[in-house]
């Protein structure tokens, strides 16, 4: 095998592939990724034995062939090249690595000893761009469990329902949904984060394909394949959670807000960062203390249609939530103290936040 390639293509593209290499594993052969010379492309693959990914790029091919290498170490040679072209060569499990005056001689491993890679599905499910899944991810992946234990909250649920493409996540305590008409199969599955962490969305415009099997889902896009294992469900009721009436909508500016809220949070319990919003005529009245900080009390302005009450919540999940919200304005959907409150950017109908308050004993 040998070829010759661009250094930055090569090093846009291990930067992606080496994501999926799991930093610790007993099974050291996850370390290493499969490069493929063949016609004109080079092909590059890594798993983590749940998520397979594998991207094609051009590349002038002297000699077709396939070796299992080392990946974060490749990147890390190519990344420090300092030429434009680099030329690879395998020779007796040996690749020689020839970036300008820098010459490198890496051992290889057999290529047959890579895990052996799923069928990719057949069925097509759905399709959407990059640059549309990419809004809805990231507007609600921060509210993917991080406990272990919780595994359906682990994940992403993608769903199609009702003529609407669905991206939920939940830690137990809060909850976002975004959402897009989108008139295909009903369906829904659970995907891990990492998978999101695979796509390349700087052309947003392009379309990427979701197909699906039992178990099993595929993406793609681009120059790349995804093959995921499913994480297993079910899904909590999410839709059970939210509320469906309101006693009072306030609608408040995003920056005045999240000023007010910083500042008021920084005599809050360190633990939970309980604030108390009281929603009163056209303003909040934001209040914290805690017995070894002190105390801190600050009214802001909104528009409010309720009767008095008074909230509290996590200071840090409020503020997680504006950091995601693009929207000037913000609108607080209220029902009573220990109830859930629904947060929505005000221009936006399809994104929805839901924050449950924090059991204070003494609400007053």
């Amino acid at each position: 095998m040998e070829f010759k390639i661009k250094r930055n293509v090569l090093a846009k593209t291990l930067g992606n592939i080496v994501k999926i290499i799991p930093p610790k594993s007993t099974y050291t052969i996850l370390q290493n990724i499969i490069i493929e010379a063949k016609d004109s492309n080079l092909s590059i693959q890594a798993t983590d034995l749940d998520i397979f990914i594998k991207k094609t790029i051009p590349a002038e091919i002297i000699e077709e062939g396939k070796v299992l290498i080392p990946g974060k170490k490749i990147l890390e040679i190519t990344r420090e090249a300092n030429i434009e072209d680099i030329i690879f060569k395998l020779k007796e499990l040996k690749l020689l690595i020839s970036a300008g005056n820098a010459q490198f001689n890496i051992p290889s491993l057999d290529y047959q000893e890579f895990p052996e890679v799923p069928k990719f599905p057949d069925k097509k499910w759905f399709d959407l761009s990059i640059g549309e899944m990419g809004e809805m991810v990231e507007s609600t992946i921060f509210m993917v469990a991080k406990d272990m234990s919780r595994r359906p909250m682990n994940g992403v649920l993608v769903q199609l329902k009702e003529n609407e493409l669905r991206i939920v996540t939940t830690d137990g305590a809060r909850l976002a949904m975004n959402k897009k008409e989108k008139k295909e199969t009903a369906g829904e599955l659970i995907i891990a984060t990492k998978v999101f962490d695979l796509i390349d969305y700087s052309k947003p415009e392009e379309q990427m394909e979701i197909f699906i099997e039992e178990r099993v889902m595929g993406i793609k896009f681009l120059d790349t394949t995804v093959i995921a294992r499913l994480i297993e469900g079910p899904y909590p009721n999410y839709e059970g959670v939210i509320p469906k009436e309101f006693t009072g909508n306030c609608t408040v500016e995003k920056e005045i807000l999240d000023g007010a809220l910083k500042r008021v949070s920084l005599v809050a319990s360190p633990h939970i960062k309980n604030v108390k919003f009281d929603f009163h005529g056209n303003s909040i009245t934001l209040s914290a203390s805690s017995s070894d900080i002190g105390e801190a009390k600050e009214e802001i302005p909104c528009v409010y249609d309720g009767e008095k009450l008074g909230i509290w919540f996590n200071a840090n999940f409020v503020l997680e939530i504006l950091r995601h919200i693009s929207a000037a304005d913000i609108i607080f959907k209220l029902t009573s103290q220990s109830t859930a409150a629904v947060v929505k950017p005000k221009t936006d109908e399809d994104m929805t936040y839901l924050l449950m308050p924090l059991r204070i004993d003494n609400w007053e």
